[in-house]
Protein backbone atom coordinates (compact mmCIF):
# COMPACT_ATOMS: atom_id res chain seq x y z
CA UNK A 1 0.00 0.00 0.00
CA UNK A 2 1.30 3.44 -0.91
CA UNK A 3 1.74 6.20 1.63
CA UNK A 4 1.56 9.95 1.22
CA UNK A 5 5.29 10.16 0.56
CA UNK A 6 5.07 13.82 -0.44
CA UNK A 7 5.54 17.21 1.17
CA UNK A 8 2.53 19.47 1.36
CA UNK A 9 4.06 21.73 -1.26
CA UNK A 10 3.87 18.87 -3.77
CA UNK A 11 0.18 18.51 -3.04
CA UNK A 12 -0.38 22.29 -3.14
CA UNK A 13 1.51 22.72 -6.43
CA UNK A 14 -0.16 19.68 -7.92
CA UNK A 15 -3.61 20.96 -6.98
CA UNK A 16 -2.92 24.46 -8.27
CA UNK A 17 -1.60 23.10 -11.57
CA UNK A 18 -5.05 21.64 -12.36
CA UNK A 19 -6.84 24.99 -11.98
CA UNK A 20 -7.74 27.11 -14.98
CA UNK A 21 -6.16 30.16 -13.40
CA UNK A 22 -2.70 28.59 -13.68
CA UNK A 23 -2.87 27.44 -17.31
CA UNK A 24 -0.02 27.80 -19.71
CA UNK A 25 -1.00 29.31 -23.06
CA UNK A 26 -2.67 26.29 -24.60
CA UNK A 27 -2.97 23.70 -21.85
CA UNK A 28 -3.30 23.02 -18.18
CA UNK A 29 0.01 23.31 -16.34
CA UNK A 30 -0.77 19.89 -14.86
CA UNK A 31 -0.50 18.36 -18.34
CA UNK A 32 2.58 20.26 -19.50
CA UNK A 33 5.50 17.94 -20.12
CA UNK A 34 8.21 18.52 -17.54
CA UNK A 35 11.60 16.97 -16.88
CA UNK A 36 13.26 16.92 -13.47
CA UNK A 37 16.83 15.77 -13.00
CA UNK A 38 18.28 14.12 -9.90
CA UNK A 39 21.76 14.58 -8.47
CA UNK A 40 23.65 14.62 -5.19
CA UNK A 41 25.56 17.67 -4.01
CA UNK A 42 27.71 16.69 -1.04
CA UNK A 43 29.76 13.57 -1.78
CA UNK A 44 32.87 13.77 -3.92
CA UNK A 45 31.96 10.40 -5.42
CA UNK A 46 29.43 7.64 -4.80
CA UNK A 47 28.15 4.50 -6.51
CA UNK A 48 24.64 5.25 -7.74
CA UNK A 49 22.49 2.79 -5.81
CA UNK A 50 18.80 2.64 -4.94
CA UNK A 51 17.22 1.71 -8.27
CA UNK A 52 15.25 -1.14 -6.69
CA UNK A 53 13.90 1.23 -4.02
CA UNK A 54 12.79 3.65 -6.73
CA UNK A 55 11.02 0.90 -8.65
CA UNK A 56 9.18 -0.21 -5.52
CA UNK A 57 7.97 3.32 -4.75
CA UNK A 58 6.87 3.96 -8.35
CA UNK A 59 4.97 0.68 -8.48
CA UNK A 60 3.31 1.43 -5.14
CA UNK A 61 1.90 4.73 -6.39
CA UNK A 62 -1.80 4.14 -5.84
CA UNK A 63 -3.19 5.96 -2.81
CA UNK A 64 -5.88 4.35 -0.67
CA UNK A 65 -9.24 5.98 0.00
CA UNK A 66 -8.55 7.18 3.59
CA UNK A 67 -5.51 9.12 2.40
CA UNK A 68 -7.41 10.54 -0.58
CA UNK A 69 -10.12 11.68 1.83
CA UNK A 70 -7.43 13.27 4.04
CA UNK A 71 -6.25 15.32 1.04
CA UNK A 72 -9.81 16.28 0.11
CA UNK A 73 -10.41 17.58 3.63
CA UNK A 74 -7.20 19.62 3.76
CA UNK A 75 -7.89 23.12 5.06
CA UNK A 76 -6.32 24.66 1.95
CA UNK A 77 -8.41 22.57 -0.42
CA UNK A 78 -6.55 19.86 -2.37
CA UNK A 79 -9.48 18.15 -4.05
CA UNK A 80 -8.21 18.43 -7.62
CA UNK A 81 -4.90 16.82 -6.68
CA UNK A 82 -6.70 14.18 -4.62
CA UNK A 83 -8.87 13.31 -7.61
CA UNK A 84 -5.79 13.08 -9.85
CA UNK A 85 -3.87 10.67 -7.66
CA UNK A 86 -6.73 8.44 -6.47
CA UNK A 87 -6.31 6.06 -9.41
CA UNK A 88 -2.79 7.13 -10.29
CA UNK A 89 -0.40 4.73 -11.97
CA UNK A 90 2.58 6.80 -12.93
CA UNK A 91 3.35 6.46 -16.63
CA UNK A 92 6.22 8.90 -17.05
CA UNK A 93 9.69 7.96 -18.29
CA UNK A 94 12.81 7.64 -16.14
CA UNK A 95 16.40 7.60 -17.27
CA UNK A 96 19.22 6.61 -14.91
CA UNK A 97 22.81 5.55 -14.90
CA UNK A 98 23.42 1.83 -14.62
CA UNK A 99 23.12 0.55 -11.01
CA UNK A 100 26.44 0.92 -9.12
CA UNK A 101 27.86 3.42 -11.62
CA UNK A 102 30.26 5.72 -9.76
CA UNK A 103 29.11 9.31 -10.14
CA UNK A 104 30.38 12.62 -8.81
CA UNK A 105 28.85 15.64 -7.09
CA UNK A 106 26.37 17.63 -9.21
CA UNK A 107 26.22 14.99 -11.97
CA UNK A 108 22.64 14.20 -13.11
CA UNK A 109 22.44 10.47 -12.39
CA UNK A 110 18.70 10.21 -13.13
CA UNK A 111 15.80 12.17 -14.57
CA UNK A 112 12.07 11.80 -14.97
CA UNK A 113 9.76 13.18 -17.66
CA UNK A 114 5.97 13.37 -17.52
CA UNK A 115 2.96 15.63 -16.90
CA UNK A 116 3.91 18.36 -14.44
CA UNK A 117 1.09 17.79 -11.93
CA UNK A 118 2.04 14.21 -11.10
CA UNK A 119 5.72 14.23 -12.03
CA UNK A 120 6.68 16.96 -9.58
CA UNK A 121 5.09 14.87 -6.83
CA UNK A 122 7.68 12.10 -7.37
CA UNK A 123 10.47 14.15 -5.76
CA UNK A 124 10.59 12.47 -2.37
CA UNK A 125 10.56 9.03 -3.97
CA UNK A 126 13.79 9.79 -5.78
CA UNK A 127 15.42 11.38 -2.76
CA UNK A 128 14.45 8.50 -0.47
CA UNK A 129 15.46 5.92 -3.07
CA UNK A 130 19.02 7.12 -3.54
CA UNK A 131 20.14 9.08 -0.47
CA UNK A 132 20.83 6.30 2.06
CA UNK A 133 22.28 3.83 -0.48
CA UNK A 134 24.65 6.36 -2.03
CA UNK A 135 25.72 7.79 1.32
CA UNK A 136 26.48 4.32 2.71
CA UNK A 137 28.22 3.02 -0.40
CA UNK A 138 30.34 6.15 -0.78
CA UNK A 139 31.54 5.83 2.80
CA UNK A 140 32.15 2.11 2.31
CA UNK A 141 34.27 2.92 -0.75
CA UNK A 142 36.31 5.37 1.29
CA UNK A 143 36.84 2.75 4.01
CA UNK A 144 37.83 0.23 1.34
CA UNK A 145 40.36 2.62 -0.17
CA UNK A 146 41.81 3.35 3.27
CA UNK A 147 41.95 -0.33 4.27
CA UNK A 148 43.43 -1.31 0.91
CA UNK A 149 43.21 -5.12 0.75
CA UNK A 150 42.41 -5.67 4.44
CA UNK A 151 39.16 -7.23 5.64
CA UNK A 152 36.20 -4.95 6.39
CA UNK A 153 33.22 -6.02 8.47
CA UNK A 154 29.95 -4.14 8.94
CA UNK A 155 29.22 -3.97 12.67
CA UNK A 156 26.55 -1.25 12.42
CA UNK A 157 23.41 -3.28 13.21
CA UNK A 158 22.97 -1.93 16.76
CA UNK A 159 23.14 1.69 15.55
CA UNK A 160 20.67 1.57 12.68
CA UNK A 161 17.35 2.15 14.38
CA UNK A 162 15.38 -0.73 12.88
CA UNK A 163 16.09 -3.98 11.10
CA UNK A 164 14.98 -2.85 7.63
CA UNK A 165 17.36 0.11 7.66
CA UNK A 166 20.08 -2.13 9.08
CA UNK A 167 19.67 -4.62 6.22
CA UNK A 168 19.90 -1.81 3.70
CA UNK A 169 23.06 -0.40 5.32
CA UNK A 170 24.62 -3.88 5.24
CA UNK A 171 23.64 -4.25 1.58
CA UNK A 172 25.07 -0.96 0.37
CA UNK A 173 28.19 -1.25 2.53
CA UNK A 174 28.81 -4.65 0.93
CA UNK A 175 28.41 -3.25 -2.57
CA UNK A 176 30.66 -0.32 -1.70
CA UNK A 177 33.51 -2.56 -0.58
CA UNK A 178 32.87 -4.35 2.73
CA UNK A 179 33.49 -8.09 2.94
CA UNK A 180 30.84 -9.24 5.40
CA UNK A 181 28.36 -8.19 8.09
CA UNK A 182 27.42 -9.03 11.66
CA UNK A 183 23.74 -8.62 10.65
CA UNK A 184 22.23 -12.12 10.47
CA UNK A 185 19.05 -10.95 8.73
CA UNK A 186 21.11 -9.32 5.97
CA UNK A 187 23.23 -12.46 5.70
CA UNK A 188 20.08 -14.59 5.43
CA UNK A 189 18.30 -12.45 2.85
CA UNK A 190 21.21 -11.45 0.70
CA UNK A 191 23.78 -14.22 1.00
CA UNK A 192 26.33 -11.82 2.51
CA UNK A 193 28.86 -13.65 4.71
CA UNK A 194 28.11 -13.27 8.43
CA UNK A 195 30.82 -12.66 11.02
CA UNK A 196 30.99 -11.93 14.74
CA UNK A 197 33.28 -12.27 17.71
CA UNK A 198 32.48 -12.70 21.37
CA UNK A 199 31.31 -9.70 23.36
CA UNK A 200 32.86 -8.29 26.50
CA UNK A 201 30.11 -9.75 28.63
CA UNK A 202 31.30 -13.28 27.84
CA UNK A 203 34.32 -12.64 30.04
CA UNK A 204 32.21 -10.72 32.56
CA UNK A 205 29.93 -13.73 32.96
CA UNK A 206 32.81 -15.82 34.38
CA UNK A 207 33.32 -13.47 37.31
CA UNK A 208 32.60 -16.23 39.85
CA UNK A 209 36.01 -17.70 39.06
CA UNK A 210 37.55 -14.57 40.55
CA UNK A 211 36.24 -15.77 43.91
CA UNK A 212 36.51 -19.54 43.44
CA UNK A 213 39.33 -19.88 40.91
CA UNK A 214 40.41 -22.95 39.01
CA UNK A 215 44.02 -24.01 39.35
CA UNK A 216 46.44 -23.63 36.44
CA UNK A 217 48.14 -27.07 36.23
CA UNK A 218 51.32 -25.69 34.64
CA UNK A 219 52.02 -23.33 37.52
CA UNK A 220 49.94 -24.67 40.37
CA UNK A 221 48.53 -21.16 40.83
CA UNK A 222 44.91 -19.94 40.48
CA UNK A 223 43.75 -19.05 36.98
CA UNK A 224 42.48 -15.54 36.31
CA UNK A 225 38.77 -15.61 35.50
CA UNK A 226 39.44 -14.07 32.07
CA UNK A 227 41.67 -17.02 31.20
CA UNK A 228 38.87 -19.37 32.17
CA UNK A 229 36.44 -17.41 29.96
CA UNK A 230 38.83 -17.61 27.00
CA UNK A 231 39.33 -21.35 27.50
CA UNK A 232 35.58 -21.94 27.50
CA UNK A 233 35.18 -19.84 24.35
CA UNK A 234 37.97 -21.70 22.52
CA UNK A 235 36.43 -25.01 23.57
CA UNK A 236 33.05 -23.89 22.22
CA UNK A 237 34.56 -22.82 18.88
CA UNK A 238 37.12 -25.49 17.96
CA UNK A 239 37.10 -24.68 14.23
CA UNK A 240 38.52 -21.21 14.72
CA UNK A 241 37.63 -17.99 16.51
CA UNK A 242 38.76 -14.54 17.58
CA UNK A 243 39.36 -13.44 21.18
CA UNK A 244 38.36 -9.96 22.39
CA UNK A 245 41.16 -8.58 24.55
CA UNK A 246 40.09 -5.30 26.14
CA UNK A 247 37.41 -6.27 28.67
CA UNK A 248 39.76 -5.40 31.53
CA UNK A 249 43.01 -4.24 29.94
CA UNK A 250 44.45 -5.15 26.54
CA UNK A 251 47.83 -6.24 27.92
CA UNK A 252 46.20 -8.44 30.55
CA UNK A 253 43.79 -9.75 27.94
CA UNK A 254 46.67 -10.78 25.72
CA UNK A 255 48.39 -12.59 28.59
CA UNK A 256 45.22 -14.47 29.49
CA UNK A 257 44.51 -15.29 25.84
CA UNK A 258 48.02 -16.70 25.47
CA UNK A 259 47.63 -18.77 28.64
CA UNK A 260 44.30 -20.12 27.39
CA UNK A 261 45.49 -20.84 23.84
CA UNK A 262 48.68 -22.64 24.92
CA UNK A 263 46.93 -24.83 27.48
CA UNK A 264 45.96 -27.53 24.91
CA UNK A 265 46.65 -28.26 21.26
CA UNK A 266 42.95 -27.98 20.45
CA UNK A 267 42.75 -24.51 21.94
CA UNK A 268 45.83 -23.45 20.03
CA UNK A 269 44.23 -24.59 16.77
CA UNK A 270 41.04 -22.72 17.64
CA UNK A 271 42.83 -19.40 18.30
CA UNK A 272 42.89 -17.67 14.89
CA UNK A 273 42.82 -13.97 15.72
CA UNK A 274 42.43 -11.27 18.33
CA UNK A 275 40.33 -8.13 18.50
CA UNK A 276 41.16 -4.81 20.14
CA UNK A 277 38.22 -2.44 20.63
CA UNK A 278 39.60 0.49 22.63
CA UNK A 279 42.69 2.58 23.25
CA UNK A 280 45.43 3.34 20.76
CA UNK A 281 44.47 0.60 18.33
CA UNK A 282 47.64 0.65 16.23
CA UNK A 283 50.00 0.69 19.22
CA UNK A 284 48.09 -1.97 21.15
CA UNK A 285 47.57 -4.15 18.10
CA UNK A 286 51.29 -4.08 17.34
CA UNK A 287 52.20 -4.91 20.96
CA UNK A 288 49.77 -7.84 21.06
CA UNK A 289 50.96 -9.31 17.79
CA UNK A 290 54.61 -9.17 18.88
CA UNK A 291 53.71 -10.63 22.28
CA UNK A 292 51.80 -13.56 20.77
CA UNK A 293 54.56 -14.28 18.26
CA UNK A 294 57.19 -14.24 21.04
CA UNK A 295 55.14 -16.93 22.79
CA UNK A 296 54.84 -19.16 19.74
CA UNK A 297 51.39 -17.99 18.68
CA UNK A 298 52.06 -17.06 15.08
CA UNK A 299 49.79 -16.33 12.12
CA UNK A 300 47.10 -14.59 14.14
CA UNK A 301 44.79 -12.05 12.52
CA UNK A 302 44.69 -8.68 14.33
CA UNK A 303 41.15 -7.26 14.06
CA UNK A 304 40.68 -3.65 15.17
CA UNK A 305 37.36 -1.98 16.03
CA UNK A 306 36.13 0.99 18.05
CA UNK A 307 34.49 4.08 16.54
CA UNK A 308 36.60 3.87 13.40
CA UNK A 309 36.21 6.53 10.76
CA UNK A 310 38.08 6.66 7.44
CA UNK A 311 40.84 8.95 8.70
CA UNK A 312 41.45 6.89 11.84
CA UNK A 313 41.56 3.67 9.86
CA UNK A 314 44.02 5.21 7.42
CA UNK A 315 46.34 6.21 10.27
CA UNK A 316 46.20 2.69 11.70
CA UNK A 317 47.17 1.20 8.34
CA UNK A 318 50.17 3.53 8.18
CA UNK A 319 51.29 2.80 11.76
CA UNK A 320 50.37 -0.90 11.91
CA UNK A 321 50.32 -2.38 8.40
CA UNK A 322 50.06 -5.90 9.88
CA UNK A 323 46.42 -5.20 10.80
CA UNK A 324 44.37 -7.89 9.09
CA UNK A 325 40.95 -6.29 9.22
CA UNK A 326 38.57 -3.80 10.75
CA UNK A 327 35.04 -3.77 12.10
CA UNK A 328 33.14 -0.55 11.43
CA UNK A 329 29.86 0.31 13.13
CA UNK A 330 28.91 3.71 14.48
CA UNK A 331 30.65 5.78 11.83
CA UNK A 332 29.18 3.73 8.99
CA UNK A 333 25.54 4.64 9.57
CA UNK A 334 24.57 6.67 12.64
CA UNK A 335 27.40 9.18 13.01
CA UNK A 336 27.90 10.01 9.35
CA UNK A 337 29.36 13.48 8.88
CA UNK A 338 28.32 13.96 5.26
CA UNK A 339 25.28 12.61 3.41
CA UNK A 340 24.58 12.58 -0.31
CA UNK A 341 21.97 15.32 -0.17
CA UNK A 342 20.04 14.07 -3.21
CA UNK A 343 18.05 16.82 -4.96
CA UNK A 344 15.32 16.89 -7.61
CA UNK A 345 15.18 19.95 -9.87
CA UNK A 346 13.15 20.97 -12.92
CA UNK A 347 15.24 21.42 -16.06
CA UNK A 348 12.64 21.39 -18.88
CA UNK A 349 9.05 22.55 -19.24
CA UNK A 350 7.33 22.00 -22.57
CA UNK A 351 10.81 21.55 -24.16
CA UNK A 352 11.98 24.92 -22.86
CA UNK A 353 15.12 24.74 -20.66
CA UNK A 354 14.66 26.15 -17.18
CA UNK A 355 16.75 26.45 -14.03
CA UNK A 356 16.93 27.78 -10.51
CA UNK A 357 19.42 30.67 -10.74
CA UNK A 358 19.65 31.24 -6.98
CA UNK A 359 21.71 33.71 -4.98
CA UNK A 360 24.22 30.97 -4.15
CA UNK A 361 26.31 29.63 -7.04
CA UNK A 362 26.43 26.14 -5.49
CA UNK A 363 22.62 26.03 -5.55
CA UNK A 364 22.25 27.09 -9.17
CA UNK A 365 20.79 24.17 -11.13
CA UNK A 366 21.28 23.00 -14.71
CA UNK A 367 18.89 23.55 -17.64
CA UNK A 368 17.96 21.28 -20.52
CA UNK A 369 17.81 17.57 -21.25
CA UNK A 370 21.07 16.52 -19.66
CA UNK A 371 23.62 13.79 -20.16
CA UNK A 372 26.86 12.61 -18.51
CA UNK A 373 29.67 11.89 -20.96
CA UNK A 374 32.52 9.76 -19.56
CA UNK A 375 35.78 9.47 -21.46
CA UNK A 376 38.24 6.58 -21.29
CA UNK A 377 41.78 6.39 -22.67
CA UNK A 378 43.36 3.62 -24.74
CA UNK A 379 44.05 1.60 -21.57
CA UNK A 380 40.44 1.81 -20.45
CA UNK A 381 41.15 4.27 -17.65
CA UNK A 382 38.66 7.08 -17.12
CA UNK A 383 40.06 10.51 -17.91
CA UNK A 384 37.19 13.02 -17.49
CA UNK A 385 33.44 13.46 -17.13
CA UNK A 386 31.55 16.17 -18.96
CA UNK A 387 27.97 17.14 -18.12
CA UNK A 388 26.31 18.30 -21.29
CA UNK A 389 23.08 18.27 -23.27
CA UNK A 390 21.81 14.94 -24.54
CA UNK A 391 21.69 16.19 -28.14
CA UNK A 392 25.42 17.01 -28.10
CA UNK A 393 28.33 14.97 -29.37
CA UNK A 394 31.01 15.70 -26.79
CA UNK A 395 34.70 15.17 -27.43
CA UNK A 396 37.01 14.66 -24.45
CA UNK A 397 40.79 15.21 -24.74
CA UNK A 398 42.87 12.02 -24.34
CA UNK A 399 39.75 9.86 -24.59
CA UNK A 400 39.45 7.25 -27.31
CA UNK A 401 35.95 6.31 -26.17
CA UNK A 402 33.15 8.49 -24.78
CA UNK A 403 30.21 6.77 -23.07
CA UNK A 404 26.76 8.22 -22.36
CA UNK A 405 25.85 7.21 -18.81
CA UNK A 406 22.16 8.22 -18.66
CA UNK A 407 20.06 5.53 -20.34
CA UNK A 408 16.34 4.59 -20.29
CA UNK A 409 15.38 2.79 -17.07
CA UNK A 410 11.58 2.98 -16.59
CA UNK A 411 8.85 3.56 -19.14
CA UNK A 412 5.11 2.77 -19.03
CA UNK A 413 5.56 0.71 -15.88
CA UNK A 414 8.32 -1.46 -17.34
CA UNK A 415 11.88 -1.21 -16.10
CA UNK A 416 15.30 -2.70 -16.69
CA UNK A 417 16.43 -5.66 -14.64
CA UNK A 418 18.58 -4.73 -11.65
CA UNK A 419 21.79 -6.74 -11.21
CA UNK A 420 22.43 -8.79 -8.08
CA UNK A 421 24.31 -7.12 -5.25
CA UNK A 422 27.33 -9.31 -6.03
CA UNK A 423 27.38 -8.05 -9.63
CA UNK A 424 26.96 -4.47 -8.42
CA UNK A 425 29.82 -4.95 -5.96
CA UNK A 426 32.05 -6.33 -8.74
CA UNK A 427 31.10 -3.41 -10.98
CA UNK A 428 32.11 -0.89 -8.29
CA UNK A 429 35.50 -2.57 -7.94
CA UNK A 430 35.97 -2.73 -11.71
CA UNK A 431 35.29 1.00 -12.06
CA UNK A 432 37.38 1.96 -9.05
CA UNK A 433 40.40 0.36 -10.68
CA UNK A 434 39.87 2.56 -13.75
CA UNK A 435 40.07 5.86 -11.83
CA UNK A 436 43.75 6.67 -11.42
CA UNK A 437 42.95 9.36 -8.80
CA UNK A 438 39.27 9.26 -7.90
CA UNK A 439 39.60 12.05 -5.31
CA UNK A 440 40.76 14.49 -7.99
CA UNK A 441 38.88 13.18 -11.00
CA UNK A 442 37.97 16.06 -13.35
CA UNK A 443 34.29 16.83 -14.02
CA UNK A 444 33.18 19.80 -16.09
CA UNK A 445 30.27 21.31 -18.00
CA UNK A 446 30.30 21.30 -21.77
CA UNK A 447 30.76 24.72 -23.36
CA UNK A 448 27.28 24.53 -24.80
CA UNK A 449 25.64 23.73 -21.45
CA UNK A 450 27.61 26.45 -19.67
CA UNK A 451 26.54 29.02 -22.25
CA UNK A 452 22.92 27.89 -21.96
CA UNK A 453 23.03 28.12 -18.16
CA UNK A 454 24.71 31.52 -18.06
CA UNK A 455 22.61 32.98 -20.88
CA UNK A 456 19.37 31.72 -19.38
CA UNK A 457 20.35 33.05 -15.96
CA UNK A 458 21.04 36.48 -17.44
CA UNK A 459 17.80 36.41 -19.40
CA UNK A 460 15.78 35.41 -16.34
CA UNK A 461 17.26 38.30 -14.37
CA UNK A 462 16.46 40.91 -16.98
CA UNK A 463 13.65 43.14 -15.84
CA UNK A 464 11.50 44.87 -18.45
CA UNK A 465 8.50 45.49 -16.24
CA UNK A 466 9.18 49.17 -15.62
CA UNK A 467 8.89 48.71 -11.89
CA UNK A 468 10.89 51.90 -11.34
CA UNK A 469 7.84 53.83 -12.49
CA UNK A 470 5.62 52.08 -9.97
CA UNK A 471 7.66 51.04 -6.94
CA UNK A 472 10.32 52.59 -4.76
CA UNK A 473 13.28 50.92 -3.03
CA UNK A 474 14.96 51.81 0.23
CA UNK A 475 17.98 53.94 -0.62
CA UNK A 476 20.46 51.39 0.73
CA UNK A 477 19.11 48.69 -1.61
CA UNK A 478 18.81 50.71 -4.79
CA UNK A 479 22.51 50.43 -5.81
CA UNK A 480 22.48 46.66 -5.15
CA UNK A 481 19.44 46.06 -7.35
CA UNK A 482 20.83 48.33 -10.05
CA UNK A 483 24.11 46.36 -9.95
CA UNK A 484 22.30 43.10 -10.62
CA UNK A 485 20.99 44.48 -13.87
Amino acid sequence: MATLNIDRYHAAMGDASYKDATRLRDKSLSEAQATFYVTQRKLRFAPCLGHERLVHSLIESQIDRPRVRFLEQDRGGLKLFADAIEDMHFVGAVRAVRPATIVFAQEPFADITGPFGLTQAQEIKFEHAFDLPMTTASLAMQFRMAAEGRWLSDFSLRRNGDIERAVEVATYAFIGGFNDTSNMEAAHRLDIPAVGTEAHYWQQSYLEFMYEPEIEPRTGKPKHFEQVAFERWLDANPNGTTLLLDTIDVHMGAVHAAMAATSTDARRRAFKGFRVDSGDLAKLGKWCLEFFEANGLRGLMPILTGDLNVEKLQRIVEEFPEAAGFGVGTKLSSEVTKIAGVIFKECLIENLPTLKASNSPDKTTLPGYLQIFRGADKNGNYVRDVIGLDEEEVEIPDAVRVERLLVPFWEHGRYDAIPSIKKQKDFVEEQRARFTDINNYPCALSDRLRKLRDGLTEKMREDNSGWQDILKLPEDLAPEIAGRK
